[in-house]
C-alpha cells in the first residue's frame, strides 16, 4: 500500500481548490454572458410591442369609420332581426325549423 504524506494531500487540495476557483469564474462568465442575452432579448421584446402598439394605432385611425359603420350597420340588423320576429313569430319558428332541418341533412353527407 502506497503511503500518502501531509504534502500529497496539500496538493491534492490546492489542485482541487483551483479547479474550483476556475469553475466558479466560468459560472460567472456564464452568468454575465446570461443577463447580456437576457437584457438584449428584453429590448427586442420590448421594440417588437411598442411596434405592435403603433400599428394597432395606426390601423385603428385608419378604419374607425369602417368600424363604426359596422358596429352601426350589426345594430340595425338586429333590430331588424327583432321587429321581423316580433312581427311574424310563427313565420320565424317555422323558418328557423326549416333552416335547421335543412342544416341537419346538409351535414350528414
Amino acid at each position: 500500500m502506497k503511503e500518502v504524506g501531509v504534502e500529497d494531500i496539500q496538493k491534492e487540495l490546492e489542485k482541487d481548490i483551483e479547479m474550483g476557483e476556475k469553475m466558479v469564474e466560468d459560472g460567472k462568465k456564464l452568468v454575465d454572458e446570461g443577463k447580456t442575452k437576457l437584457n438584449i432579448s428584453k429590448e427586442k421584446i420590448k421594440d417588437l410591442g411598442d411596434e405592435a402598439s403603433e400599428k394597432l394605432k395606426d390601423f385603428e385611425k385608419k378604419h374607425h369609420e369602417d368600424l363604426d359603420r359596422v358596429r352601426k350597420e350589426s345594430k340595425k340588423v338586429m333590430q331588424e332581426a327583432e321587429i321581423f320576429v316580433r312581427k311574424y313569430p310563427m313565420l320565424s319558428i317555422f323558418s328557423a325549423f326549416g333552416f335547421g332541418y335543412l342544416m341537419g341533412k346538409l351535414m350528414r353527407k
